[in-house]
């Protein structure tokens, strides 16, 4: 018997998605304390209705002389008290039902905007904002610009006071400061990665049940519009993008706002071609020293920091690199820098010295194959200077015709193979 499979549809990206995750996650969790709540409770009132209904039965049974009222008094106890605690477990939490109202109004809200399609938009749904919990509900990129749209669920009519503005007497501060935020998460990290093209962000609060008095009123830079109006809203902003920028934006936004996924492990980081040779080389060279990498936390915490703040949202220049290739092979006859220098440290990079002096490159023999350069690239700035003896290392030669010393140098003792810092100037002969 044969099964055929079928890929199963992401769900990532759509209307909604990430408010009707929490609500299932709101469910479950639910459902794990019902099930708490009827294993314990519930036997230990059917315990207490037991003894309750008992005593009463035996007092209204014999003291008063009405056996067949005290066996109903006893039943109705074990039945009522147990039963109540069990219904009133499979009540419906308000918070629930906020998060299923909350994916029930994004749905609407994407019903409401589809056809800007048809008006030169890129309509994106339920966007992760990188390094935060919040997620923007819809993203619009077009012609007039790039919009936030939040949706929220509140029912009445949107009222102004000084205290800002109020539906039925609830405050629309939260919502307004939420989409506020992430209005300014956009517009600074789409600027930052597009830096020479000028992109207008409005931010937009649509009301989906609730109606507006005045279509353009805005408080603190948002926009607060009735779902009904809000395709009128996105088309009567002017063209400022043409097809060519709303395609750069577009491309800067799915790389920044990526969809929300349920699974956070599933998330990747982005790091550019700079990042990635720095990374491979730092763990090259732990490999190579047989996994000794206390020279190089400071290096590795830098990668790690970089990687942090998604250094990819801005260009780099990238930096020096140093090529164990580009290093003469024969002796060399300058003499070394000054004890106050760590430029040859710098540029030695990785090279290790045996008892002989002569320098040997932690990269092994060369191979014979195009592109044994790339093989030798160690980043300079991997290894840190490491005070005298790292000066000392560089100061001695590459090739194999023995020690040179400098000028002020003395010669090291017969048979001690440990490296002497180089004199200052002032300690001549």
């Amino acid at each position: 018997m044969a099964t055929s499979t079928r890929p199963a549809t992401p769900r990532a990206g759509r209307p909604g998605f990430s408010q009707h995750t929490e609500y299932l996650r709101a469910r479950e969790n639910q459902a794990m304390v019902r099930r708490d709540r009827l294993a314990r409770e519930v036997p230990r009132a059917a315990i207490r209705a037991a003894v309750v209904g008992m005593g009463l039965g035996l007092v209204i049974g014999f003291g008063l002389g009405l056996p067949g009222l005290g066996v109903a008094v006893f039943v109705v106890l074990l039945i009522v008290w147990p039963g109540g605690i069990a219904v009133a477990a499979f009540g419906v939490s308000p918070d629930v039902e906020t998060l299923r109202e909350a994916a029930e109004a994004e749905r609407k809200t994407a019903r409401a905007i589809s056809r800007l399609r048809r008006h030169g938009y890129v309509i994106m749904h339920d966007r992760a904002v990188p390094y935060s919990q919040a997620t923007i509900g819809h993203l619009l990129i077009g012609p007039g610009g790039v919009m936030i749209l939040g949706s929220d669920t509140n029912k009445g009519i949107v009222r102004y006071t000084k205290g800002g503005a109020m539906v039925d007497g609830e405050s629309l501060k939260p919502a307004i400061d939420k989409t506020s935020w992430l209005g300014g998460e956009v517009r600074n990290q789409v600027r930052a990665a597009l830096p020479t093209t000028k992109i207008p962000v409005y931010p937009v609060l649509v009301m989906v049940e609730a109606s507006v008095l005045w279509s353009d009123g805005a408080l603190d830079g948002v926009t607060i519009i009735s779902v009904k109006d809000v395709v009128k809203y996105v088309r009567s902003k002017p063209g400022r993008l043409n097809p060519g920028q709303v395609q750069q934006v577009l491309a800067a936004a799915q790389r920044l706002f990526p969809p929300y996924s349920s699974n956070r492990l599933a998330e990747h980081v982005v790091v550019d071609r700079d990042q990635w040779l720095t990374l491979m080389d730092a763990l090259r060279t732990i490999r190579e020293r047989g996994g000794d990498a206390s020279e190089m936390l400071e290096r590795l915490a830098q990668i790690e920091a970089d990687l942090g703040r998604q250094a990819d949202l801005i260009d780099r220049a990238g930096m020096p690199l140093a090529r164990a290739a580009d290093q003469p092979d024969g002796p060399t006859d300058s003499p070394p820098p000054a004890s106050g220098t760590d430029t040859a440290t710098d540029a030695i990079g990785l090279l290790d010295v045996d008892g002989t002096g002569t320098a040997k490159s932690l990269e092994g023999p060369p191979r014979a194959r195009p592109g044994e350069g790339r093989r030798g690239r160690i980043l300079a700035a991997v290894r840190q200077p490491r005070g005298s003896e790292s000066i000392s290392t560089s100061s001695r030669p590459r090739g194999g015709d023995g020690p040179t010393t400098a000028k002020g140098d003395q010669p090291p003792a017969p048979g001690d193979d440990r490296a002497h810092p180089p004199s200052g100037p002032g300690s001549g002969s």
